[in-house]
């Protein structure tokens, strides 16, 4: 399909609409041919494609034309406006999925924390594990159980 042609098209006609006219079997290289820049897509579509005829084979049957249109407009709004920035879509994943720091077994108050004293752990209710860095060679100002939230407030520097 050489879909490269889509951006050559662009640098070389910057002021028009570019589209890509797909004789391929199935939607995916539409999509592709978008996110490629192309705006118009032609694409055949069939009732049948075990008919007869030359276009039936790589023609859509009506299933095949709604998955194609969502899949299109799914990638329009997919692409965001470009800026970084989490997303309110993410807050349940990254609580559920994320990691926090947490004793990796009991430590006494008193202890001057290890590497070895913290382990990772979901949900994400606690600090992140970018912290540890800053908490090794603290002391802990109370005991800790296994798997309890460390936090800066247990943790003074050592004397």
């Amino acid at each position: 399909m050489n879909l490269k042609v889509i951006q050559t098209y662009k640098e070389a006609f910057p002021d028009c609409v570019i589209g890509l006219s797909d004789h391929q079997n199935g939607i995916a290289m539409a999509l592709v041919g978008y996110v490629l820049g192309a705006r118009v897509i032609e694409k055949h579509f069939t009732l049948n494609r075990g008919w007869r005829g030359t276009d039936q084979p790589f023609s859509l049957e009506p299933g095949g034309f709604r998955r194609l249109v969502r899949d299109l407009q799914r990638a329009k709004v997919s692409f965001g406006d470009g800026v970084k920035r989490k997303m309110d879509s993410e807050d349940t994943p990254m609580k559920k999925l994320g990691k926090k720091i947490v004793a990796a077994r009991g430590i006494p108050a008193g202890h001057v924390m290890t590497e070895a004293d913290f382990a990772f752990k979901v949900p994400n209710d606690g600090l992140p594990p970018y912290h540890v860095d800053s908490m090794i060679d603290k002391v802990t100002t109370k005991a800790l159980d296994e798997d309890e939230n460390v936090t800066f407030e247990v943790l003074e520097d050592r004397a």
